[in-house]
């Protein structure tokens, strides 16, 4: 204030001056105290919160030491036992199971009835043998009477001798195509001793030929057949066939023969004797005639055997 005239002893205020320096002075004490006290106090709680820095404790080193000698002394008491292998074990094998194919559903039809054929009789045996060689068969005819023979080749036709003794020539009869064809022929050869001759006519590679065979194999009850035309004056000129089987095997006047049970009549002989193979194994020449009675004896038809026939034929072709 203008006019007043300031004591330097005392403040602004009219306080001594001594007195306002010393409470300065103390405030500034009181500070720097306060703040090192909580500056002491923060310390403090950081070192409380921290888990204090120790050396290891000698317990804990006594009992570790307690522990290891303890289990030493247990091993020393109970030593281990040497381990042993483990046993492989046995692979177990697990087995899927697999379902069963499920069967595709099929349809059956019923059959439909067929209505079967009449059943064709088809030749077998001694049937199919005749339908083969029936066609090689010929009846014979002289002025003098008829016989049977058959063709061994072609163009050439085996007979007895006593069909066509006294005649160079006869009337060959034939079924051809299922005709009869009447062919004349000339005889060429004749052994009257054996009771064979040959006919030679026209040749046709068409016609069917028989083949001989070997008579020394004939079996006793062999079955064999008997064709050519009996009787064919009275009955006509119609092929005939009987069966039978070989009764005997003979020698006469020796020449070998062959008996037979087959029928046998005046026309049959030069016909030719044939086993199931349809095979020449002999030439009707004969039967026996009861003189006294005039009869024949039934089962008792010869044959030439073919053999015999076969031995003689190269001569005859000579002629």
């Amino acid at each position: 204030m203008a006019g007043q005239h300031r004591d330097p002893t005392t403040d602004r205020v009219g306080r001594p001056a001594g007195l306002r320096r010393r409470g300065h002075a103390g405030r500034s004490v009181s500070c720097r105290t306060g703040l090192a006290n909580l500056a002491l106090l923060v310390v403090l709680l950081v070192a409380g919160c921290q888990e204090p820095t120790r050396e290891p404790s000698n317990v804990e080193a006594t009992i570790e030491a307690r522990v290891v000698a303890t289990v030493v002394a247990f091993q020393l008491r109970n030593p281990t036992a040497t381990p042993q292998p483990a046993p492989t074990p046995i692979p177990i094998v697990t087995l899927t199971p697999i379902r069963a194919a499920t069967p595709t559903p099929r349809l059956i039809v019923a059959p439909t009835e067929i209505p079967l054929p009449t059943p064709t009789t088809v030749p077998t045996g001694l049937t199919q043998t005749v339908s083969h060689v029936v066609g090689a068969v010929v009846a014979i005819n002289t002025p003098a009477g008829t016989g049977s023979g058959f063709f061994f080749e072609d163009g050439l036709v085996m007979t007895n001798a006593h069909v066509v003794k006294g005649f160079l020539r006869a009337t060959v009869v034939s079924k051809f195509n299922g005709i009869n064809l009447g062919i004349t022929g000339t005889v060429i050869g004749v052994d009257e001793e054996l009771d064979i001759a040959v006919i030679e006519v026209s040749k046709n590679p068409e016609r069917p030929t028989l083949k001989f065979g070997d008579s020394r194999t004939t079996q006793l009850a062999e079955d064999v057949l008997v064709i050519g035309f009996p009787l064919s004056n009275i009955l006509g000129e119609a092929i005939s066939v009987s069966k039978g089987i070989i009764s005997s095997k003979r020698n006469i006047d020796g020449v070998e023969m062959i008996q037979v049970d087959a029928a046998t009549n005046p026309g049959n002989s030069g016909g030719p004797l044939l086993n199931s193979q349809g095979e020449v194994i002999g030439m009707v020449t004969l039967k026996i005639v009861n003189e006294v009675a005039n009869r024949f004896f039934e089962g008792t038809g010869i044959a030439i055997a073919s053999n015999a026939i076969q031995d003689r034929l190269p001569s005859l072709l000579e002629e």
